[in-house]
């Protein structure tokens, strides 16, 4: 059966997170264990009770995400003997499909995910940027939008995440031209809870910081494709790892390209492996005809049994 894994990125996370999958499996247990051990840092904590304030932030958020997916992937590894034949992950996701196909060791993960999302928190300190969510338009008409609103200031598209929902990243004053175009249009605009213009130039001192820690990393042969969100396709080797995920930073998330990308492989169904449905959502509106499935709680194995044994 080709079940392609999915991995979700900041936005779905939300205190309680992980729980179930704590009290239920003793894996669970040792890996939010190690992790705070390694990281200093108090994992069942942040995950179980937040406060949703602590937890939002990028350098919290990041490294707490990729536990929970790496997690999922390997309780649904141990319990039904799961492997796909393909993952993908939105932004940060990108790092839990490299963990869970063999490409990055788990603990290498965290450490650069959490200095990750640390550089990613001082590049936007003073607050001078964010990121728009732009309803019922295509790339190109993005592209335009930035061009017209950007007004010589930092305007980009940041996700091409399906039909008709573009993030763009920018400066506040140029994200405020853009909204009011867009009301003009009687187009919607909704502005994300982020602390910075990510996927865009304005995060270019984070993503030098990324390619340092990165350079004490070592990559490892893919026991399956992870398409990359750079260029929409799958890694060629494990030695272009370190410039993929450098360049990532500045660069637009390729959702949806890179979703067309893995329907050419013909896959039966997808399953996003850790918190929320926000993947899930997304390809319903890319691919309606192929079943997506959702893993972030004990209950969800049941259903998941059924249909991958």
């Amino acid at each position: 059966m080709g079940v392609i894994a999915l991995f979700p990125g900041q936005g779905s996370q939300a205190p309680g997170m992980g729980k179930e999958w704590f009290q239920d499996f003793p894996i669970a247990r040792e890996i939010f264990e190690s992790a705070s051990e390694f990281l200093k840092l108090d994992f069942q904590k942040l995950c179980f009770e937040g406060p949703e304030a602590e937890l939002l932030k990028t350098e919290n958020t990041q490294p707490c995400l990729l536990l929970l997916s790496c997690l999922g992937f390997k309780i649904l590894e141990s319990e039904l003997k799961f492997a796909p034949t393909a993952g993908a992950g939105h932004s940060l996701g990108e790092y839990s499909a490299l963990v869970s196909a063999g490409a990055l060791d788990f603990k290498d993960a965290l450490r650069v995910v959490r200095r990750r999302g640390e550089l990613m928190a001082e590049a936007g300190r003073d607050g001078s940027a964010g990121m728009l969510a732009v309803l019922g338009i295509g790339p190109e008409d993005a592209e335009g939008l930035c061009q017209e609103a950007g007004g010589g200031e930092v305007l980009v598209p940041a996700n091409f995440n399906a039909p008709g929902q573009v993030v763009i990243s920018g400066t506040n004053s140029a994200l405020l031209r853009a909204q009011n175009f867009l009301k003009e249009r009687k187009l919607r605009g909704i502005r994300l809870k982020v602390s910075g213009a990510f996927h865009s130039p304005m995060m270019e001192s984070a993503s030098q910081g990324v390619a340092q820690v990165l350079a004490e990393v070592n990559f490892h042969p893919f026991r399956f494709p992870v398409i990359s969100n750079l260029e929409a396709k799958a890694y060629p080797d494990p030695e272009s790892s370190r410039e993929i995920l450098v360049k990532q930073v500045v660069s637009p998330v390729r959702w949806l390209e890179s979703v067309q990308h893995l329907l050419g492989m013909k896959p039966t169904a997808f399953i996003e492996i850790g918190p929320g449905k926000v993947l899930a959502g997304l390809m319903k509106k890319i691919a309606p005809e192929i079943p997506v499935y959702n893993f972030s709680n004990t209950g969800d194995l049941k259903e998941l049994g059924s249909i991958f044994c």
